[in-house]
């Protein structure tokens, strides 16, 4: 780990923590909505930290106006892939997001999963535990043993589903496409092993 530049934090731990777990990660940086960093950690000049957070701020504005202009949701990360690295961003709070730069370009599961893991820490420690982006469906299981979604919740908003609009059954996963009250459409994927649904 490099020396620091900037005090310690509440959040120091926990991007450090993330940095140590993964051999591939180059630097973790806590960054608000304008792409200033809070805190970081990094095996690298911590200058490049701190550009890489602010570098990734402008797509993930981009990203979110885009989604609240088409009613596609939340944008809870982005993955940018480059020829050598990668960087990953997950979403910690409103304003706030914690960019991960890797070396190389595939981010295995568990490079996702510490990059949630750390954004978890980091919405407790900012006192955010209550906003944290919570995706739900209520289903029923109809005679025929397929389950319908009713309706679906959304960082604590309940959407009644009026119509589903398609069905495709795959290998493991049913795909559905509904009508929610606003009026919106949404694609769920429900993993017919696990029993859990995500959004599309």
């Amino acid at each position: 780990m490099r020396a620091r530049e900037l005090d310690v934090t509440g959040f120091t731990e926990a991007l450090e923590t993330l940095v140590a777990a993964l051999p591939e990660a180059e630097s973790a940086t806590f960054i608000d909505d304008e792409g200033e960093a809070v805190d970081l950690a990094a095996r690298v000049d911590p200058f490049e930290a701190r550009v890489a957070g602010a570098v990734l701020s402008l797509p993930l504005h981009l990203a979110r106006s885009f989604a609240r202009k088409t009613g596609l949701g939340q944008v809870l990360g982005l993955w940018v892939v480059g020829d050598r690295r990668a960087a990953l961003t997950r979403r910690v709070g409103d304003g706030l997001d914690v960019v991960l730069v890797i070396d190389g370009t595939v981010a295995r599961p568990r490079v996702q999963e510490a990059l949630c893991e750390a954004a978890e820490l980091l919405r407790y420690e900012a006192a955010l535990a209550g906003d944290a982006p919570g995706f739900e469906v209520e289903a029923r299981t109809l005679a025929s043993g397929s389950v319908r979604p009713v309706a679906v919740i959304d960082r604590g908003v309940r959407r009644e589903v009026h119509e589903v609009l398609g069905v495709l059954h795959e290998e493991s996963v049913t795909h559905v496409l509904v009508r929610t009250e606003g009026p919106r459409e949404l694609l769920l994927h429900y993993d017919r092993e696990t029993r859990r649904w995500r959004r599309g």
